[in-house]
């Protein structure tokens, strides 16, 4: 597993939700809900995702606001291409 340099972290970036920022090694993604109900569906659906690829967010559900972290502790808390993958799933579970 290779660590991103800052090039290919902006790289990655670009071709996700502008949801996503990067901070500080960190991934975050802030996602915003017409209610409640919404935002635990997606909560739900981003675990669920996450057991398949045996990659696990940092996922926080305040009323209709998620935020998730994502970085890979594998790589001493560094960003990889499994957390941009990652990312890129949680987009398209939005568009659907």
């Amino acid at each position: 597993m290779t660590v991103l340099n800052q090039e290919e972290i902006e790289r990655e970036l670009s071709k996700l939700n502008e949801s996503w920022h990067n901070r500080k090694n960190i991934l975050v993604g802030e996602f915003f809900f017409e209610k409640y109900l919404g935002a635990l569906d997606f909560v739900n659906a981003v675990g669920l995702l996450a057991e398949q690829q045996q990659h696990h967010p940092c996922i926080k559900l305040d009323y209709r606001r998620v935020e998730i972290h994502i970085t890979t502790h594998d790589a001493d808390n560094s960003l990889t291409n499994k957390d941009f993958k990652l990312a890129a799933a949680i987009d398209q579970i939005l568009l659907e």
